[in-house]
């Protein structure tokens, strides 16, 4: 036996032995040349140092089979699509052309941007104009048909908030454009600055 093996033996270190059959052959032998009763320090040592427990196998992956079309399938499903188109055809009566009329009139959208003013005018404006604050608050000053028309609002709309305004034209200065939505009827406000405040006139 060799010296490491002896000292480690001596002082507990089974794990720098060779193998656990190896330490229990060693100590076997030890207690034997120094006159103990080896089986029982065999014994014990199967107490402290039981034999590792055999991992279960791991479940073997098997790679799922490609699902096979039957060589006729392209044929059948010709014949279907065939069936079908014959039958929608055979169903549906003449086509009925929808009246042709005259086309909708233009709707006049003169979007001039000078710096940061924006003037939407629509054809048929709505009756109000509607300010909403969506990203955030925002200050805002409004005007009856121009900057030097009567005073309409002025206030601070808080994120959720909205003011409509009735008139045919207003004119509008908003602090934080980017946190709102300025729109008559259908038409929203394009353009308005992602920087500093902005006029426009809806």
């Amino acid at each position: 036996m060799r010296e490491k093996y002896l000292t480690a033996l001596e002082d507990d270190r089974f794990e720098e032995l060779p193998g656990r059959a190896y330490a229990r052959a060693f100590l076997r032998t030890y207690a034997t040349a120094l006159g103990l009763q080896a089986d029982r320090f065999v014994a014990e040592f199967d107490l402290q140092q039981p034999e590792p427990e055999e991992k279960e196998p791991a479940p073997e992956f098997r790679p799922r089979q490609p699902v096979r079309l039957p060589a006729s399938f392209p044929a059948l499903a010709a014949v279907v699509v065939v069936a079908l188109l014959v039958w929608s055809a055979w169903t549906s009566g003449p086509a009925v052309s929808p009246p042709v009329g005259p086309p909708p009139a233009p709707v006049a959208r003169d979007a001039v941007k000078a710096g940061k003013r924006v003037v939407v005018t629509p054809t048929s404006p709505a009756a109000t104009v509607v300010v909403r604050a969506v990203g955030g608050p925002c200050w805002l000053e409004a005007h009856r048909g121009s900057a030097g028309g009567p005073l309409l609002a002025q206030r601070t709309l808080a994120q959720g908030e909205t003011v409509t305004l009735a008139a045919p034209r207003v004119w509008l200065r908003l602090g934080a454009p980017w946190n709102v939505v300025a729109r008559r009827g259908a038409h929203v406000a394009r353009g308005l600055s992602r920087t500093g405040p902005s006029d426009l006139t809806l």
